[in-house]
């Protein structure tokens, strides 16, 4: 196999590794962002606005061409990809208003075992079995970094749990649909107009649910809105996406594990949430199943 592709595979690992990283700070941005008194409801709804507005500019601007697409495939993108990423962003942060966020990523890490199981009936990706012992061994690693983190709620309350799973499985479905549309539409038109669509459906809910959007009321708060929705919306966005169209589903999601490890880390130094022994034992384990899904794919020519 040529060099040419095999560099494309190992650059997609890093896209989807880098934009792990950046997803693993959200939820410092979600909790500061609650505590200067931004709804959960209107961070789900302002973080991908800003993020499409800086991917529209930017690629308006730079790459126009990038931006078109057929009509079957704005419908695809903007309906399917709207709606699994609206449910997403609204999941995620009532969860992580609800549980905290390391329960909320615990729960969000249903992710990888679903991908694996359903990128083989789905995209005809099926996991070997050293990686789905990897699938595994990674699972394992992010429950046990939750459990070990010092401020994990004593117990799910239903809604917590609901909004958690609900965030998972969304997080699971975006990446399947990402997998097929990326490389026949192109990362930036899947991630943009999926974001577009989700702004689209998000606006409506917030509108006929609380009649109003309710905007942060600080200059402070409107930078971290805007420092959220570029960093993990714009950038790692479109690196996901752009992951899911040189590497199978089942390996770009099992490379986003190491998001935990980076929520675990910047909750111990920014948010006074520190870690047990079980649970730097955990982030080994991420760290090993990640690590082991680059080498076992390099060994496999994959």
């Amino acid at each position: 196999m040529s060099e040419g592709p095999s560099g494309g595979r190992r650059l997609g690992y890093l896209e989807a590794i880098v934009a792990a990283c950046l997803w693993g700070s959200s939820g410092i941005f979600a909790v500061h962002l609650f505590r200067m008194g931004v709804p959960p409801r209107s961070v789900a709804l302002l973080r991908p606005v800003v993020g499409v507005l800086v991917l529209v500019a930017v690629f308006g601007v730079l790459r126009p061409a990038s931006l078109r697409v057929s009509y079957t495939g704005l419908l695809v993108l903007g309906l399917g990809g709207g709606v699994a990423v609206g449910i997403f962003q609204l999941a995620y942060q009532l969860s992580t208003d609800a549980v905290g966020v390391p329960a909320t990523v615990a729960l969000l890490y249903l992710a990888p075992a679903v991908v694996a199981a359903a990128a083989g009936p789905l995209l005809g990706e099926w996991p070997t079995r050293t990686r789905a012992t990897l699938v595994v061994v990674t699972l394992v690693g992010v429950c046990l970094s939750v459990a070990g983190a010092y401020d994990v709620p004593a117990a799910f309350g239903s809604a917590g749990l609901a909004w958690g799973a609900l965030a998972g499985l969304s997080y699971a479905a975006y990446t399947l649909l990402g997998r097929f549309a990326s490389p026949r539409y192109g990362s930036v038109p899947t991630v943009v107009y999926s974001t577009i669509g989700a702004c689209v459906i998000l606006t409506a809910t917030l509108l006929s649910t609380e009649g109003a959007i309710e905007l942060p009321a600080t200059g402070t708060a409107w930078v971290l809105i805007l420092v959220f929705g570029v960093t993990t919306i714009a950038l790692a966005q479109f690196l996901f996406f752009d992951a899911l169209a040189r590497i199978e589903a089942s390996r770009a999601s099992l490379a986003t594990a190491i998001e935990p490890v980076v929520a675990a880390v910047l909750a111990t130094v920014l948010l006074d949430q520190g870690l047990r022994s079980v649970g730097w034992l955990g982030i080994v384990l991420v760290v090993a199943g990640v690590a082991g899904v680059g080498i076992t794919g390099r060994r496999a020519g994959l």
